[in-house]
């Protein structure tokens, strides 16, 4: 939800820079129907069916990662994308080194307002030896904000790759600088 509502502040941002959304209708993503499957599968995994088996969960949350990885190295090419593979290659390393979480701080939970079930699959939560702790959830946006959450390092790559994309790809095109010539004068 707070990845969404980053993206919407990327997006009013291109707006209000001069650039033009419509642009985006144009882009040719590879593996767009891979994308929208993931994105769906995270969310039916962190969401709804977080009282299934661990070993399912944990083994669907990591393959959403390779099809993730999948779509950018198809993608690469697109501005901004290398910088938002960083931060879902940290992501994805630290959930992968964490056996399907990403470890979040216990503070970043409490100022975020956030309690987890240790019996439902979470895709971030206190972890009690946490490898790559720093990698994980440790900044938090406090209970009583909008949207109140906690979020990684990762995460603020992520957004801070898909924005320069968003601006990139929405940038107008620059007209020819009008030239003097002596001769018209």
């Amino acid at each position: 939800m707070l990845m969404g509502l980053c993206v919407l502040i990327a997006l009013a941002g291109v707006a209000l820079t001069g650039g033009d959304l419509r642009r985006l209708a144009d882009l040719r993503l590879q593996s767009r129907g891979l994308l929208y499957l993931a994105l769906a599968i995270q969310v039916l995994i962190t969401d709804f069916l977080t009282t299934w088996p661990r070993p399912v969960l944990v083994a669907a949350h990591l393959v959403t990662y390779a099809a993730a990885a999948l779509i950018v190295w198809r993608n690469r090419r697109l501005p901004g994308l290398p910088l938002l593979a960083v931060g879902a290659a940290c992501n994805g390393l630290t959930i992968a080194a964490n056996g399907g979480t990403l470890p979040a701080s216990a503070a970043a939970l409490r100022r975020a307002g956030i309690r987890i079930d240790p019996a439902d699959f979470s895709n971030s939560g206190v972890l009690a030896h946490p490898r790559l702790a720093w990698l994980g959830d440790i900044f938090a946006f406090p209970a009583g904000w909008p949207l109140s959450n906690v979020f990684s390092l990762g995460d603020v790559v992520i957004v801070l790759g898909a924005t320069w994309c968003l601006h990139r790809v929405c940038r107008k095109p620059h007209e020819p600088a009008a030239t003097f010539s002596p001769a018209a004068a």
